[in-house]
């Protein structure tokens, strides 16, 4: 179970209390732009230290000055781990180039193998999919599939597309409402 507390910006409250079970392996929270679903991933990164949690924002968050090995040697300096999940991610062949020479869909799944390769016992990935072309949807989605089932971490994922994740059968949640309000779905 993660918790957070309400969410307030200013003296605006954006997002209630509230709890979600992530026993499941995936769980995934829709909602509409602008409700709160980041603020969301923030408060229970923030709020559930004791699972060393990992936010994987939606723009990643790559050093540019630094190739890709030595970005994930920032939090994982084993070379083998490092090999492992980038082929795991159809990244094999990128790890001495810099981020600016690498597409938006590769730099998310390099932060997203970042992310992993700090060993979370909770793992926040915000708009995955974001702005990706179908063909690259559908690797991504594997990929997170993969990495769930390896690692056994439990993932909480924030998107527009909650159907785009049907093929890993996640708990659905949605974030409604001003003040917005966690409460699950069918999709």
């Amino acid at each position: 179970m993660v918790n957070w507390s309400d969410c307030w910006l200013d003296n605006q409250l954006i997002v209630e209390a509230g709890t979600i079970d992530v026993s499941p392996a995936l769980v995934v929270v829709s909602g509409g732009s602008g409700v709160g679903k980041t603020t969301l991933l923030r408060a229970i990164s923030r709020q559930n230290p004791s699972l060393r949690p990992r936010l994987v924002f939606q723009e990643p968050t790559l050093l540019p000055w630094l190739t890709v090995t030595e970005n994930l040697s920032i939090v994982c300096e084993d070379i083998e781990s490092q090999t492992h999940w980038l082929s795991l991610f159809d990244l094999s062949e990128v790890g001495q180039l810099r981020p600016g020479q690498l597409s938006l869909g590769m730099q998310r799944r390099i932060a997203i193998v970042r992310g992993i390769l700090a060993r979370p016992r909770l793992l926040l990935l915000d708009e995955p999919s974001a702005s990706l072309d179908p063909a690259n949807v559908e690797r991504l989605i594997s990929n997170i599939g993969a990495a769930i089932s390896e690692e056994s971490v439990p993932t909480i994922i924030v998107t527009h597309s909650p159907r785009d994740f049907e093929a890993l059968k996640p708990s659905y949640f949605e974030l409604t409402g001003r003040p917005a309000v966690l409460s699950q779905s069918r999709t």
